[in-house]
């Protein structure tokens, strides 16, 4: 018998057993008839199917939403031709009506139905625009309290509890218990990596996959500077960035640098904007906390009112900073208000 013939069997029969408990939304995997994998997978919960292989893994970016996904060698215009082995109405497949766009592009599919239910649900809490956008702005520990509350509220959901690593990152390997599957996902959002899942064993991940797309994740791209008239956001961070970069190329020059001789060796890959808050971080982190308090922030927003144009945009600017609204800055923080968090650029040498 064929491994991918058997492994349907045995995971369907398991998720139609887990599937018997009340509130349980279970993904029940659909067999043909020789045991095999049938080409579309559907998850009546959210409304969501995609395209597997025969062996059961899903193909990345063939995941849509309330309609048939197209893939190779199936008639999709005709969705009940592959369901005949959904003819016992055990409610494991959706009836695709509502045409729309798929919300997931080919680098977000994997241990689908878990990872999907899991924003669906938390997206129709947050009652956003998009899931991506409900997603992003949260570090692994906020999600991980919002999912532990969300657990504890309901307890049979099966929500998927993500597991973290200092600084707000995610583990590289990520497992929803209810079910055993586990999967590889980037450190710094959580996304799950296509093709990566497995059940009852511990999938092989790289340790730092991050996002390259990191003007997509980017938290601070289109959040609102309060006070600061529109349009004007950019042109005001500019403006602080360029005064923060000449007072740390002058501080580098000076020959008693008013830091106090706290001058790290820089890193050869950072770009100079990435130098300058470094830099800058180190200069307000006065007791080495990894972050900026309440009172380090005082000589900060002093600093942002006298250098950085317009007035206006200054006044709320550290609340705009403090993503997590934890009343302290992080670098990672500092970073994204300034907008040097993104990859690349033109790496540049100061003089000693």
């Amino acid at each position: 018998v064929d491994a991918g013939q058997s492994k349907c069997r045995s995971e369907r029969a398991q998720a139609l057993e887990q599937a018997k408990k009340p509130q349980e939304a279970v993904f029940i995997p659909e067999c043909n008839e020789d045991g095999s994998f049938t080409q579309v997978q559907c998850h009546t919960y959210t409304g969501y199917c995609w395209c597997v292989t025969p062996d059961g893994k899903p193909i990345s970016g063939s995941s849509v939403q309330n309609k048939t996904p197209v893939c190779s060698g199936s008639v999709t215009d005709k969705p009940s031709s592959q369901g005949n082995s959904g003819r016992k109405d055990d409610g494991s497949k959706p009836t695709p009506t509502m045409e729309t766009q798929p919300i997931f592009d080919g680098e977000e599919i994997t241990a689908p139905t878990l990872w999907i239910k899991h924003l669906v649900i938390k997206d129709s809490k947050l009652n956003s625009s998009s899931i991506r956008n409900s997603e992003k702005v949260h570090s692994c520990d906020q999600e991980r309290q919002s999912a532990l509350e969300e657990a504890r509220q309901n307890p049979r959901e099966g929500i998927v509890i993500p597991e973290c690593a200092p600084g707000g990152l995610y583990k590289p390997v990520q497992c929803h218990q209810s079910t055993g599957y586990c999967w590889c996902v980037l450190v710094d959002t959580g996304r799950p990596l296509p093709g990566t899942s497995t059940r009852y064993e511990t999938p092989v991940c790289e340790s730092d996959a991050r996002s390259k797309s990191t003007e997509i994740d980017d938290p601070f791209k289109d959040r609102e500077l309060p006070g600061c008239p529109e349009g004007k956001k950019v042109e005001f961070i500019t403006s602080l960035l360029d005064a923060l970069t000449t007072d740390m190329v002058q501080a580098i020059n000076s020959a008693a640098p008013t830091g106090g001789g706290r001058f790290s060796e820089p890193d050869p890959s950072h770009t100079l904007e990435e130098r300058v808050v470094h830099w800058y971080f180190s200069q307000l982190d006065n007791n080495s906390s990894n972050d900026i308090n309440k009172r380090e922030l005082k000589p900060f927003k002093r600093y942002v009112k006298k250098k950085a144009k317009p007035k206006k945009c200054a006044r709320r600017f550290t609340d705009y900073c403090d993503l997590n609204k934890d009343k302290s800055i992080s670098l990672q923080e500092l970073k994204g208000c300034l907008g040097v968090s993104k990859e690349g650029g033109e790496c540049l040498s100061f003089p000693t």
